[in-house]
């Protein structure tokens, strides 16, 4: 009996990235500083990848929330319903490098006919661009501002199997982006919180579908007020900024590790009901836990009934090799003075039993014989 050999496809994807670069030069910068807000100019359009671009400058800003600042954006010209790009800005120095003041981080942006820009809203201090022209980090040239665009863009070349069409390639969710630009230039919101001296623009119907506490306060008897903004007591400004940016993004409002921001986060999000940050709170807390905050952070896990963060913090500290550095912490009379016995009972409790173990291994050694303890 003869056989046939089953029948071999295949098919084959390149991506290619083409990189440009292009300098527009602002020249007589100091006849467009104090244009106003939102007020631009633009460069000439450049192709790079097959698509057409240009830069927008914004030495007054993007908006109001810009003040201080000059922006900048790429912007995409072309018809493609989505084309993605990574792509830098930045300002060139007098020595013809790009310049430290200004922020040149690499990003990546999905371009579409609707979305065509990517926006730098505080791409550099303006009190930077007018320093003296002498100095090493000047980046004016005879009042002339240069601003540096790197572009790279795909260039794919596929191969297939001829009965099978195009692929259809589908962006990544960008709902918490386009939530997140909401929040940041604070349009058409209807409700203005005061914290500690700063102003913060919001949504309500946002806010209410997040929060129970903000479904409460902002659709129940405040829905008819007409107060301009209402003021907030005992909870920080940039607490309050990173709970708004979770609310608005789903996702982790803050940059690494900061054990204190992240503790005052951890009191805001327990105020408003926000179970999910609240968890990430006490995950975030769990691994920045070290002998100097131990107690603090045992203290805060006790006041907002964060049970696993709480247990993670007197396993810690009832550790043989950490109990006498967190004994002799600042924060440990504290914590007792927060909490009362009950926690130092538990610490107690757990020393025992540590200590029993150690003991009952220690009888099972023979004479001579030493147990070293971690």
């Amino acid at each position: 009996m003869s056989t046939k050999s089953a029948a071999r496809t295949s098919s084959r994807n390149v991506w290619e990235g083409i990189t440009g670069t292009h300098d527009f030069e602002v020249v007589g910068y100091s006849l467009i500083d104090g244009f106003g807000a939102g007020r631009h100019v633009c460069s000439g359009d450049f192709s790079v990848a097959g698509h057409d671009w240009y830069v927008a400058f914004y030495p007054d800003g993007l908006d109001q929330d810009c003040a201080g600042y000059a922006s900048a954006c790429l912007a995409y010209r072309g018809k493609e319903r989505l084309v993605r790009a990574k792509y830098s800005l930045s300002l060139v120095g007098r020595d013809g490098r790009a310049s430290p003041l200004a922020d040149d981080t690499v990003r990546s942006h999905y371009f579409t006919p609707t979305s065509r820009s990517a926006d730098l809203l505080r791409f550099v201090e303006k009190s930077k661009l007018s320093s003296p022209s002498s100095s090493s980090y000047s980046c004016l040239d005879d009042d002339t501002l240069t601003i540096r665009c790197v572009v790279t863009g795909p260039r794919v070349e596929s191969v297939a199997p001829a009965e099978r069409g195009p692929r259809v390639t589908v962006p990544p969710p960008s709902l918490h982006e386009h939530l997140a630009r909401m929040l940041r230039y604070g349009r058409v919101s209807d409700v203005a919180f005061r914290v500690g001296g700063r102003v913060f623009r919001a949504h309500r119907c946002v806010l209410a579908a997040r929060s129970p506490v903000f479904d409460a306060e902002l659709l129940g008897p405040m829905m008819e007020t007409t107060a301009p903004c209402f003021e907030i007591h005992g909870v920080e400004p940039a607490a309050f900024e990173a709970l708004l940016r979770f609310v608005y993004t789903d996702s982790w409002p803050l940059a690494g590790v900061d054990v204190a921001a992240t503790v005052r986060l951890l009191s805001a999000a327990d105020r408003y009901g926000l179970e999910r940050l609240r968890l990430m709170c006490e995950e975030k807390l769990h691994e920045g836990i070290d002998v100097d905050n131990a107690a603090d952070v045992l203290a805060m896990a006790e006041l907002h009934h964060c049970s696993q963060l709480r247990d993670a913090c007197v396993e810690f500290i009832a550790s043989p090799s950490t109990l006498g550095p967190v004994l002799a912490s600042n924060g440990f009379e504290d914590l007792i003075m927060a909490t009362g016995a009950s926690v130092t009972k538990e610490i107690l409790h757990k020393v025992s039993e540590s200590w029993s173990c150690h003991g009952n291994r220690n009888s099972s050694k023979k004479k001579g014989e030493k147990w070293q303890l971690y």
